[in-house]
């Protein structure tokens, strides 16, 4: 069997929904900015940043400890791993041992860390059970009453080199409950952080050195890039200065062209949802900091255009300066929902790897006769077609692409004989 569905169920963690499925329209008159996003000496900033509309804000990087997802379905949390913050599972005991934590060998322990690929998995979730849908890392999630249950226990080296202990107790009602203290019980915490507080965003932030929730970035839809340190793998943890891309934004990386300059065949790049994607590898640095010609980046941004993007400068640590040309190519659309507007559907990661699971994600408005999923290749031919779910909800099946060659596919949703359909390009 060509493809497998590796099973469904309703209201998953981690769901997001990007709308990748393009409809052209005109090419836009383009003309090539030169512009500088500065995160300040000492690299002291975080940028965040819109092709269309430029620096949208910044923050001090070191303002904060933790990041919660604050997405409908979010439960992931990022660790401020730049200013040198570690985080460990506690390997002795679940929650029952709260009182008792013991961290002799702390330094032969794992460390854990944010994905430097993905905003869905922070050092805190990125490390759940696979094989159970509902575990989220740090607790549980039940179906019934929609209540996230923690039964872990973190230990936390802050920035200032203290250690905490950290137990995130729930998730209930679009509010996080968690506490710390230090190791021995002392100078405990009890604290919140509220979804709704940060309404747009992609997360909100709490200080656990200044015991406060902080709202730090603008909302999702306003920016595309993010100019910034973050902790990535060569093959250890090491520190970097680059470029991360928001979600839903995706970027072809071009290298190795002669006509970088006047190159703008973006359509029939492939284009990646990793965050890293830009990153930091195109300067290196010998004597100074040197920046790799020949490359080219396409970024589909946050609005639906195609952006062309060619770094072209970098002050390092003196000023934090980040230098770029940048060129509006297209504007485009998306069309991913029924006319009806009973349905909508989308696929994540969009292009995807071999032996990749992509999440096919749709919502009903209400409860419908019947759900079809086909999967094809351009030329009309069924990989595999099968019923799905037809109650009111948020759904989400697993493909998985194994047997699939690479190339460009048609996943349909038929909904009460209506269709969307998107495109799937596996590489």
């Amino acid at each position: 069997m060509p493809l497998q569905f590796c099973g469904k169920t309703k209201h998953l963690k981690k769901i997001f929904l990007p709308l990748l499925l393009v409809v052209l329209s005109l090419t836009a008159q383009s003309q090539i900015i030169t512009d500088t996003v500065s995160i300040g000496a000492g690299y002291t900033n975080q940028v965040w940043y819109s092709l269309l509309n430029d620096d949208v804000s910044s923050a001090p990087k070191n303002n904060w400890d933790l990041a919660f997802d604050v997405g409908g379905m979010g439960s992931t949390v990022l660790i401020n791993s730049i200013t040198g913050t570690q985080i460990w599972n506690y390997p002795n005991g679940d929650t029952a041992t709260w009182n008792s934590v013991d961290t002799t060998g702390i330094d032969t322990w794992s460390a854990r860390w944010n994905s430097d690929t993905s905003w869905a998995f922070g050092a805190i979730g990125a490390y759940s059970n696979l094989s159970n849908p509902y575990d989220l890392d740090w607790g549980v999630y039940n179906e019934i009453t929609h209540i996230v249950s923690g039964d872990s226990i973190y230990i936390l080296k802050l920035s200032n080199g203290s250690y905490k202990k950290l137990w995130i107790e729930t998730l209930t009602g679009g509010v996080y409950y968690f506490k710390y203290a230090n190791l021995d019980g002392s100078s405990l915490v009890n604290a919140t952080l509220t979804k709704s507080n940060h309404n747009n965003q992609n997360f909100g932030y709490y200080s656990i050195l200044t015991n406060s929730e902080l709202s730090r970035e603008p909302a999702s839809e306003d920016w595309d890039l993010l100019f910034t340190q973050y902790t990535t793998f060569i093959p250890t943890p090491y520190t970097v200065t680059g470029i991360l891309q928001n979600k839903e934004v995706a970027v072809a990386d071009l290298r190795g062209l002669p006509d970088a300059p006047t190159f703008n065949d973006w359509f029939p790049q492939t284009y990646s949802n990793e965050i890293n994607t830009i990153g930091y590898d195109w300067k290196v640095f010998t004597s100074s900091f040197v920046i790799e010609d020949s490359l080219v980046y396409f970024i589909k941004a946050k609005t639906g255009d195609i952006w062309k993007l060619i770094p072209t400068g970098f002050g390092g640590s003196s000023n934090g300066n980040f230098m770029f040309t940048k060129e509006k190519l297209s504007s485009i659309g998306f069309n991913e929902e029924l006319n009806s507007g009973i349905a909508t559907m989308s696929l994540y990661p969009n292009p995807a790897t071999k032996n990749q699971n992509i999440s096919m994600v749709y919502s009903l408005e209400e409860s419908v006769g019947s759900v079809q999923i086909t999967v094809s290749d351009l030329f009309g031919k069924v990989m595999y077609s099968e019923n799905a779910d037809s109650s009111k909800g948020l759904h989400t099946v697993y493909l998985h692409t194994s047997d699939l060659a690479a190339g460009m596919y048609l996943t349909t949703l038929l909904v009460n004989n209506q269709k969307i359909t998107s495109k799937l390009l596996i590489y």
